[in-house]
């Protein structure tokens, strides 16, 4: 697992990926939480509890402590995603998990200059969590492409992008010619 090996202290790593990376992040947290503590914060809906489970039930016969290591916060909006970082105590050594940071900030509804506003809040708030602990960071391309700059502004204070599992979107083939 690339991802995991990379994630160190100070490190910030990005996993980019159709689908925000959902199986390789969610066997990330279920190495990490076997491990020790976890925080995953959540911008996509993308945790899926079931399959961290069972991953980690594949591992460890003590499923419930690892679990309990694992602490989920969640963010529906841009705006709450800013909120959620700024609340986020750093705890030394303990890795950071950002599902889907930039599925909030792709809505429609918010103007790409306030988006970008907030995406620097943000990514101010991942600098202070990188002092002290290591952070991985999913994210999935925008679907238009006038907001591929913030996955650009994201990339561009990671210490390492891996591009996972991106593949072209599936054609829609002509019902009658």
């Amino acid at each position: 697992m690339e991802l995991l090996s990379s994630l160190k202290i100070g490190s910030l790593i990005i996993a980019l990926a159709r689908h925000a990376a959902k199986d390789s992040m969610s066997a990330l947290i279920s190495e990490l939480a076997v491990r020790g503590e976890v925080t995953v914060l959540d911008g996509g809906n993308r945790f899926s509890a079931y399959q961290v489970a069972g991953m980690i039930r594949r591992k460890t016969v003590h499923v419930e402590s690892a679990a309990r290591r694992l602490f989920i916060r969640r963010a529906f909006t841009c705006y709450q995603m800013v909120s959620l970082l700024e609340d986020t105590p750093a705890i030394p050594t303990q890795p950071y998990l950002i599902l889907d940071l930039l599925a909030t900030f792709y809505d429609d509804q918010v103007q790409p200059h306030e988006a970008e506003r907030l995406l620097n809040i943000c990514l101010q708030q991942i600098e202070r969590l990188r002092f002290t602990s290591p952070i991985a960071i999913s994210l999935a391309p925008p679907l238009l492409p006038e907001r591929t700059f913030l996955v650009e502004q994201v990339c561009r204070n990671a210490d390492q992008v891996f591009t996972l599992e991106i593949q072209p979107q599936a054609e829609q083939l002509a019902l009658f010619k």
